[in-house]
């Protein structure tokens, strides 16, 4: 069953995929589900201030859930390109 599932990015980072028509993945793209937000925030971006989240809906993608934290329940990583369309909504952290 596909939820949506988040991304952490920057405001200019956000402007310069929806130049781009889509979140481009090199080799994929960091997502989680929403009870991972916690730790990805305090693990990966504790203490950085202006950041968006964004809602990706997953129906379509490339998304593969990978061990990448040792002990942890995999995580959601995009591979491929997903299109501006499949970002349902953002908003300030």
């Amino acid at each position: 069953m596909d939820t949506t599932l988040l991304h952490v990015t920057t405001p200019a980072d956000w402007a310069a995929a929806q130049a781009a028509g889509g979140l481009f993945a090199r080799p994929f793209l960091h997502l989680c589900a929403t009870e991972q937000l916690p730790f990805v925030l305090g693990q990966h971006f504790a203490g950085r201030t202006g950041l968006l989240l964004l809602w990706i809906d997953p129906a379509g993608l490339d998304i593969r859930w990978e061990t990448s934290e040792p002990g942890m329940a995999p995580f959601p990583h995009l591979y491929g390109t997903a299109p501006i369309s499949a970002v349902t909504g953002y908003a300030p952290i």
